[in-house]
């Protein structure tokens, strides 16, 4: 099959095309990020608004997401719905920085049918910690803990589950390998 010389020059222009949008927003979310916490979180405890208290085991069956939002975000805004739904069938804390305080936050959650944990920090001290200066911004960890993944910005669900599923791949090998050490 022969390709018109036409058709052959569109191709490869959008190719490249793609290729410099991928290269370009991989360097930008890496720019993003390059401050961002790195290490284990195991032991990281945090106070909800419903009081109870969230700690990131040391181990647990699956990868855990940390997630930086805002009410007044819009981008968080689009969000919200991956992370509800991933929050079904992975654990989920969420941090609610730089929002306008408790009831504001509760009424965001109650209007929109959110149900997933949240830690207010309502002065973004914690973000800072977390070397973010925006949200959303989320942190896959691992089942042991370690931050696998950083992702600042917009991140579609399937590329969060995504990372979610490949922190658990490697907490298995890792796991395996620690079970038997002649591997």
């Amino acid at each position: 099959m022969f390709i018109n010389t036409r058709v052959k020059k569109y191709l490869l222009t959008g190719l490249s095309y793609l290729v410099i949008f991928f290269v370009l927003s991989q360097g930008i979310s890496w720019w993003k990020s390059r401050d961002a916490q790195t290490g284990n979180l195991s032991g990281f405890s945090a106070e909800l608004m419903d009081g109870s208290r969230y700690v990131i085991p040391e181990f647990s069956e699956k990868p855990v997401l940390l997630h930086f939002w805002a009410t007044w975000c819009p981008v968080c805004d689009v969000q919200k719905g991956s992370v509800q739904s991933i929050s079904g069938d992975y654990p989920v804390l969420t941090i609610a920085s730089w929002s306008e305080g408790e009831d504001e936050v509760k009424k965001y959650m109650q209007e929109n049918g959110l149900t997933f944990p949240v830690m207010l920090d309502n002065s973004g001290q914690l973000a800072q910690d977390f070397g973010l200066k925006g949200v959303p911004a989320s942190f896959i960890l691992s089942p042991n803990g370690e931050i696998k993944y950083v992702e600042t910005g917009y991140t579609t669900e399937l590329g969060l589950r995504f990372r979610l599923w490949l922190s658990s791949l490697n907490a298995d090998n890792a796991t395996d390998a620690a079970a038997d050490p002649a591997e």
